[in-house]
């Protein structure tokens, strides 16, 4: 019997030895399971704090964004009210077409050493058109890059001369003009003055010559020619 434990003694020593050493093993395994799981549960913890905080700092930035898009909309909305006003106002004072007009064509006399007093005595006088002539109408061919022939022209009353240049209709290739592009229509008084009104169909003119103010208008004909209505007014001036 004692030789039977004296075998056995040493063989027991070395399973509890293993199995201490296994022990030993799941414990280390164990503890650094643990301290994983403990790091990595501070490393969530400090990422969801994080980005609760940059919740909140977004959220705060779009409350702000929101209170100053509010603020601009109100300051542009005011902008346009009042530009509405100025515009408003502006429209009341500002001269019309016809008043700007006639400030130009001031301008432009008294830039040629007409005095204002004769120009402030000539709207004086300036009246109704009285004792008119009965209308007339005429036509004529429109001169164009590929036309330059007879019945170019008019006149009335012996004194004032039209004429006319246009574009070619097909984009300039055609002989006739094309009367929804600008024209340059002359109006020639004896004795050689010239007067150029351009434009687009219809035209207007009036000019004063031998105690008369002679009225013009002048639209599209058929292909290739304008008309010219004209009357005769006596002149006060």
């Amino acid at each position: 019997m004692p030789r039977r434990r004296s075998r056995r003694g040493p063989q027991s020593w070395s399973i509890w030895f293993k199995l201490f050493k296994l022990g030993l093993f799941l414990a280390t395994i164990g503890a650094a399971s643990f301290y994983a799981y403990q790091v990595g549960q501070r490393l969530a913890l400090e990422q969801v704090d994080g980005l609760r905080r940059q919740i909140a700092d977004l959220t705060t930035a779009e409350a702000s964004a929101k209170d100053q898009a509010t603020k601009l909309a109100a300051s542009l909305e005011e902008t346009k009210k009042r530009a509405d006003d100025y515009q408003a106002k502006y429209e009341q004072v500002a001269p019309s077409d016809d008043v700007q007009t006639l400030l130009g064509l001031m301008k432009a006399k008294m830039a040629a050493g007409i005095d204002a007093k004769r120009l402030a005595f000539v709207i004086q006088q300036a009246d109704r058109p009285h004792r008119c002539t009965q209308a007339v109408t005429k036509r004529f061919m429109v001169r164009t890059a590929k036309f330059d022939g007879g019945s170019t022209w008019v006149r009335f009353n012996d004194l004032i001369t039209v004429s006319a240049q246009g574009v070619g209709g097909n984009g300039g290739t055609a002989q006739w003009f094309d009367p929804d592009k600008p024209l340059a229509v002359k109006f020639t008084a004896i004795g050689g003055k010239e007067t150029q009104v351009d434009g687009k169909l219809p035209l207007q003119h009036s000019m004063v010559l031998k105690n008369g103010e002679y009225r013009f208008t002048v639209t599209a004909g058929a292909r290739g020619f304008v008309e010219v209505t004209g009357d005769r007014c006596d002149y006060r001036g």
